[in-house]
């Protein structure tokens, strides 16, 4: 058991704080699981049933390394410089995916999207406006018809809850001692699992719909994986483990494309499945990331683009499925039986990534960074 500063690498981040190589690998493949389990999305049967628990494995490592990378400089920062840091980090590609977005909308009309025919270019603007705001499309407002709090870049919805946690730690969990921070973890835990047992559905799938209910839920989904990245943070203690990166990716690879576990009338046996996997392989993984080293320099480079990609093609890969699901639904297809055109859309949404990242969000970030000094 180690500290997880004993495991960092020695590139700059930032924040002036050192990359923790494996969590940055793994939120990379977390990523590139998220691409594939919307790829066949509209699909009767999802090939990669359980891709959304992607996101809250996202919400733990965001809370583990919210504390690393800030609880110690609350002496030498204000309120409105982390809140600066955290729009600057966050908030270009929140902009750019809802262009996309906009910019690839008209491609999608289709059965499946009734609502696109009839959009003007006024609503078209104005649902581009509240998304790059981040203020979720009422349905009067929902340009594309799928019913999405954000309709030109469905992803967008977790970025909202990411901000709300990034608050509630600058306003509060921030100065929580260790056994508060447990009764959260603890507290939300015991509303997250008998919520996902017990539910209809039997998921955790919630916070994408701009209803009261899923955006309640939302925030029990977030509260519970952010409070505990926190905590397992403070706590000080990390596994180490030799070929880490293989051993946590290939336990992701498993756990997140799972087929659905159990009949479809007994839910509660998925709610179980998915509760087990956020409430303790997610902190193992966590652990294991935080004081593991890459096995060579080769896995180092890789953790660390997979790293820098994740973000970007988190939030600039959905617009193209939206076109790709249009495409689906006019010729009455599945991604299933049309492996070659999802493979395109796999390799489109990967390329894209990678030439947003490289010429805008890391230069712009770059050049943003100097309002944040």
């Amino acid at each position: 058991m180690t500290t997880p500063e004993k495991h960092a690498t020695t590139t700059a981040t930032g924040t002036g704080k050192t990359h923790l190589p494996i969590l940055d690998g793994l939120r990379g493949v977390a990523a590139l699981i998220v691409v594939a389990y919307h790829i066949f999305d509209s699909d009767p049967v999802n090939s990669v049933n359980h891709g959304y628990l992607a996101v809250d494995f996202f919400f733990m490592l965001s809370g583990f390394v919210m504390g690393y990378a800030y609880d110690d400089r609350w002496n030498r920062m204000s309120l409105g410089s982390f809140l600066k840091r955290r729009l600057v980090r966050l908030h270009p590609m929140v902009i750019v995916g809802s262009v996309i977005g906009a910019l690839l909308f008209h491609f999608g009309a289709s059965e499946l999207f009734g609502n696109i025919a009839g959009t003007s270019m006024g609503m078209l603007l104005l649902s581009l406006l509240l998304g790059a705001l981040l203020i979720p499309s009422p349905k009067s407002l929902e340009v594309r018809g799928w019913g999405e709090s954000y309709p030109l870049n469905g992803p967008a919805w977790s970025l909202l809850f990411e901000y709300i946690a990034n608050v509630a730690y600058a306003l509060w969990l921030r100065k929580a001692g260790l056994r508060t921070l447990a009764l959260i973890a603890a507290a939300s835990a015991a509303i997250l699992v008998p919520m996902t047992v017990l539910g209809e559905t039997g998921t955790v799938s919630f916070g994408w719909l701009p209803t009261g209910e899923h955006f309640a839920k939302g925030l029990v989904r977030v509260i519970f994986p952010f409070s505990a990245g926190l905590l397992l943070f403070r706590l000080g203690r990390t596994i180490t483990m030799r070929n880490a990166l293989l051993v946590t990716s290939a336990a992701l690879l498993i756990a997140l494309p799972m087929p659905r576990v159990g009949p479809a009338d007994m839910p509660w046996m998925n709610g179980l499945y998915e509760s087990l996997v956020i409430v303790l392989l997610f902190p193992i993984l966590v652990l294991i990331g935080a004081g593991s080293r890459p096995a060579s320099r080769f896995a180092e480079k890789a953790c660390d683009f997979l790293g820098r990609l994740s973000y970007p093609l988190y939030l600039v890969h959905y617009p193209i499925h939206y076109v790709f699901f249009a495409w689906l639904s006019d010729r009455h297809a599945s991604a299933a039986s049309s492996l070659p055109a999802a493979a395109l859309v796999y390799a489109a949404s990967l390329a894209l990534a990678w030439i947003v990242m490289r010429f805008i969000d890391e230069p712009l970030r770059k050049r943003l960074a100097t309002l944040t000094r």
